[in-house]
């Protein structure tokens, strides 16, 4: 859940506006990261699907003439899921934002304290002016 509060409607757009480009940021970060684990639970699921099941950081495979010793760290697919799941949130509560920003600029109330609850979890959004 995230609660901002606003002593004046222009000094919440101008903040929300900041947060925003922060968090589109932040967004992209994330997806990079994303895209990076990605090939590695595709790996990870290969593994799997040929036998052996990866618990440690270091796999053991039999193979002539030497063993061969993959280091994977397991669970990259839950990983991924994860930042998922974080980078549909973060959508959420920028597309949130615009909405609020959209409404704000629409306010004649120009003076009046702002406060903004954005349940991400819920996915429920409440704007309060208090002129």
């Amino acid at each position: 859940m995230l609660i901002m509060l606003f002593s004046t409607i222009e000094e919440a757009i101008n903040k929300l506006s900041t947060f925003k480009e922060q968090l589109i940021q932040l967004k992209g970060k994330y997806d990079k990261i994303n895209e990076a684990l990605r090939a590695n639970a595709n790996i990870e699921e290969i593994i799997m699907k040929s036998g052996p099941q990866p618990s440690h950081r270091v796999i053991i495979m039999t193979t002539i003439p030497y063993p061969i010793n993959m280091h994977i760290a397991p669970h990259y697919a839950w990983l991924v899921n994860k930042i998922s799941a974080l980078n549909d949130n973060i959508s959420y509560i920028i597309n949130e934002i615009d909405k609020v920003n959209n409404y704000l600029n629409n306010t004649k109330f120009r003076d009046a304290s702002v406060a903004i609850i954005i349940d991400h979890e819920s996915k429920k959004t409440k704007l309060v002016i208090m002129p």
